[in-house]
Formats: C-alpha cells, structure tokens, sequence
C-alpha cells in the first residue's frame, strides 16, 4: 500500500474513535477509485450491435440421408413416380436406378430406420477420410441456386466397369480410383417450391490442378476427371418438407450397381438416398420490384 494511503488512513478518526478495519478497507478503496484505478468490466454479448448473420435471399437447405431398404420394405408403395417423365424413368431403369417423390411426411417406418441407424461416424481405413454413405443420419446441405454441389456416396474404388455407348453399340470402360457422387444444382421457384436437378457422375483418375472459371475470374483447383451422365439427370420440383428418393432397381446393372449395391452394409438391403426440401429463402411476394431507367427522356 502507498505510504501516502496508509498515512490517510491512519488519521481518520470517527468523533476520536479509531475506525474499524473493515471501515479502512473502505476507504482505501475509495482512495484507489479517486486515484484513477478502475474496476474490470465486460461487455454482455446480448448488448452486441451486430446482428446475426442470415443467409442470402436464393439459399436453399436439402437435408440428405441414407437409410438401408429390403424387398419386403415395399418402398415404392409410398413413392410417386409420376413426377419423373416416362422417358427419364426408362433411362433410369437401363443404368439400374430408380427415383420418385414422397409427400410432406415420410412413412413412419423410414424414420424408425433412420433412428436405429443412428451410429458413430467411421473412416475409411484405405485412406482416413468420411464416407457419407456411412453417417445414417440427416445432414444438411445449403444451396445456392443455380451453384453445384456434389454428394459423395460410398469410397474409392480401385477399379469400375461399366458399358457406354446406346443400346445397340455399347462398349466396356475402365475408371481406375473412381468414386460415385451426385452433383446437385437447385433453384428457387419464388412461391416456396424448389427445383432439383440431381445428375450422376463418376470421378476417376489422379488428381491434378486444373484452371476452373468462377465469378469472372480463374482459380487453380485441384480435382480429377470424371464421367458425367446428362441423359440421366433427373429434374424435380418439391414443395417444403417433400423429398426425392434415389436408389437402385431391383436388378444390378449400369451405375446403378455401383452407386447403391446390395448388401455393402446389411445383407440382401440397397441404400436409399433421400433428400428432403426443408427450407428455401426466396419469396418473390415480398420482393423489390425491379425499376427501369427509360432510354430516352422528353426533351425540354
């Protein structure tokens, strides 16, 4: 303590009594506040002026799961398959795949699959990293509209085969380190309907950099080639809480079998991969009309 302190406190006196220690303690704290120390504050992160980040206009949110499905399950009970043309199904049906759309609610059942699927996340032990495939639970993808996003399932693969070419002159290729995924692309209708177009896509090869276009500028990326199948894209529109089921025919064929084998996981059971429409942001009601400035203005 500051000798000039302890000799102020020391001639304090209460009518000729000496004043308690507690008393002096006191005082010495009003000594220390008039001698320009000040007390530790924090500020409340309630007071915070800034506001709470919130995503853009056109964000769409897809929630993504795989659920496993028997025979026995009679999936395509609950899925309408009208929504996809005849064309488009047909295709579908010669690679092994098979797509519909459910209503706003899924069967009971799928749910009760989904909580008993609930499981830790696992690495693939050839090269540590997630395979999607393997989280059982709903994940959540923000979409842009109109940007892509791709959806891994299952791991790399030393090697897959597959025929290309039409029906009538087909011929076998070979995708070494290939992998399945699907690129994902969504728009925003503006009346809180969604449209998806979901296109399936092989990537093989090694990695390498490549230039790629974004924005108006170049960026150095790092990816592998891939094989993209457009005349199988499949174009739905969801209303909220609607989701587009995927998955494999009841025969192994095509891409179908190897983007939803049978018994990778549980025995004589195909994955299915839903995707559920749960929130999109655009809402052209309350839109700003646009304004246009006229070519020409009357002269004076």
């Amino acid at each position: 303590m500051p000798a000039r302190t302890q000799r102020m406190m020391d001639s304090f006196t209460v009518r000729n009594r000496p004043v308690s220690r507690f008393g002096l303690m006191m005082i010495a704290l009003a000594l220390s506040a008039a001698s320009g120390c000040s007390q530790w504050t924090t500020a409340s992160m309630d007071s915070s002026l800034l506001q709470k980040p919130r995503m853009s206009p056109d964000t769409v949110v897809i929630e993504l799961a795989f659920v496993d499905i028997s025979p026995a399950d009679n999936l395509w009970e609950h899925v309408d398959e009208q929504h996809l043309s005849v064309d488009l199904r047909r295709r579908l049906g010669q690679q092994g795949l098979r797509s519909g759309v459910t209503g706003a609610q899924l069967p009971g059942w799928i749910n009760d699959r989904l909580e008993q699927q609930q499981k830790m996340l696992e690495l693939d032990k050839e090269t540590g990293t997630a395979v999607v495939a393997d989280v059982d639970g709903p994940r959540r993808l923000q979409c842009r509209s109109g940007q892509p996003r791709e959806i891994e399932i299952g791991s790399v693969r030393e090697q897959i085969v597959l025929n290309v070419g039409d029906c009538d002159q087909t011929e076998e290729r070979a995708f070494d380190q290939a992998r399945c995924r699907l690129s994902l692309i969504t728009r925003a209708q503006g009346d809180g309907r969604v449209q998806l177009q979901v296109t399936p896509e092989i990537t093989h090869g090694t990695p390498r950099h490549r230039w790629v276009g974004s924005d108006g500028s170049f960026r150095f990326h790092l990816s592998q080639d891939y094989q993209r199948y457009d005349d199988l894209t499949i174009h739905a529109v969801l209303s909220p809480g609607q989701t587009l089921v995927l998955t494999g025919t009841g025969e192994s064929q095509g891409i179908g079998q190897h983007f939803f084998p049978i018994g990778e996981r549980i025995a004589d059971h195909r994955p299915v991969l839903l995707l559920r429409l749960a929130q999109t942001q655009l809402d052209d009601l309350f839109s700003p009309q646009p304004t246009f400035t006229p070519i020409a203005t009357d002269g004076l």
